[in-house]
């Protein structure tokens, strides 16, 4: 199906956005009209109906960061056009009596966008994304039901930290624990590796890395240490390796005066630290020494024993009474003597013997 493109809308743009959208369709979804919209909240630039929804998304980021708005075919119980100050906008009420703004697209594409989400409201979505629709809502259940059982000692991570963490994670993978910090950042740790996680606006902000954030991956097979060192209060948990030997005391009064990233030991920038009060600490100390179990055992050497050769599994040469036949047959035929089929006996023996 070739999708209708607005008048608005460079074709340029739309091949690139219709590419990075293509990745988060269902199976069977196509596109059947697509231009230019103009939302702040979430920020979306780019409109598309479907055989199977509406959706508004960022063009430039879809493909990275995925639909920003949306409403199934099913879900949709009135379409309306309001005229505000930025043009004509798209709203869309819901059967459960929600509105959703989908932006104002230019007003020679109204119509255009207008026709093809009526059309899908009157249709319905296609049966077979239907059935990929329904498939995905199973197993993102599923997934969300795994995540819920994460255990999560002390605060619950931010929004930003927890999808971060998802985003980290291999298809059907969660972490067996994770320590929250507050605004200070998060721990977490998988089967094979932790994490140290300093995201969201205070966090990254008290993090140095204002507006960005720190993200920190140490596989087991390269930590060489996990400290903590407090107070009466407060703590540093710190993750060592060789690139993070921990050659200096990490406290909180070191450079309090200076810029966030001036003090090279303050364990609020670091990517390797993270100030955990010690309540926090106690409390997660038994999966904490549980994860160091599992470090040791991930440098312990792998032996392998490589059996002599007279000692390997012989061929199956056949019964006895089998090869010993096969000898009689060969004497009668002349090709053994009489002392080369006893010295053939003897060997046959030897061997059914062992």
């Amino acid at each position: 199906m070739t999708p209708l493109i607005g008048a608005k809308l460079k074709e340029k743009h739309a091949t690139a956005w219709l590419g990075g959208l293509a990745n988060h369709l269902y199976p069977g979804e196509e596109v059947v009209a697509i231009t230019k919209t103009d939302l702040m909240r979430p920020m979306c630039n780019a409109l598309a109906v479907t055989n199977a929804r509406i959706v508004a998304f960022y063009g430039p980021e879809v493909a990275a960061k995925g639909i920003r708005r949306e409403i199934s075919a099913n879900e949709i119980g009135q379409i309306e056009v309001q005229k505000k100050f930025s043009g004509q906008s798209l709203i869309i009420k819901s059967r459960a009596g929600e509105d959703l703004n989908f932006g104002a697209p230019p007003d020679p594409d109204v119509d255009l966008i207008r026709g093809a989400a009526e059309q899908l409201t009157l249709a319905g979505a296609a049966p077979n994304v239907l059935e990929s629709m329904a498939a995905q809502h199973e197993r993102q259940g599923e997934e969300a039901a795994a995540w819920a059982r994460v255990e999560v000692v002390g605060q619950h991570p931010s929004d930003k930290a927890w999808k971060v963490l998802k985003d980290h994670a291999s298809p059907g993978e969660t972490p067996w624990f994770v320590v929250g910090a507050g605004i200070k950042g998060c721990f977490a740790a998988f089967d094979d590796r932790c994490m140290i996680i300093k995201v969201g606006g205070m966090t990254s902000l008290m993090a140095g890395s204002f507006g960005g954030g720190r993200i920190t991956t140490f596989h087991y097979t390269e930590i060489t240490g996990i400290e903590y060192n407090s107070g009466m209060v407060t703590g540093v948990l710190e993750v060592l390796t060789p690139s993070y030997q921990g050659s200096a005391n990490k406290d909180y009064w070191r450079g309090t005066n200076k810029g966030r990233n001036a003090d090279a030991n303050d364990p609020w920038t670091l990517s390797n630290t993270l100030p955990l009060e010690k309540t926090t600490y106690q409390a997660a100390l038994p999966r904490l020494n549980e994860m160091r179990s599992r470090i040791a055992e991930s440098k312990r050497p792998t032996v392998v024993v490589t059996a002599p050769e007279s000692s390997r599994p012989q061929p199956d040469a056949g019964s006895l009474s089998d090869e010993l036949t096969k000898l009689a047959a060969l004497r009668e035929q002349g090709l053994l003597d009489d002392a080369e089929f006893q010295a053939a006996k003897r060997a046959a023996l030897s061997r059914h013997a062992g």
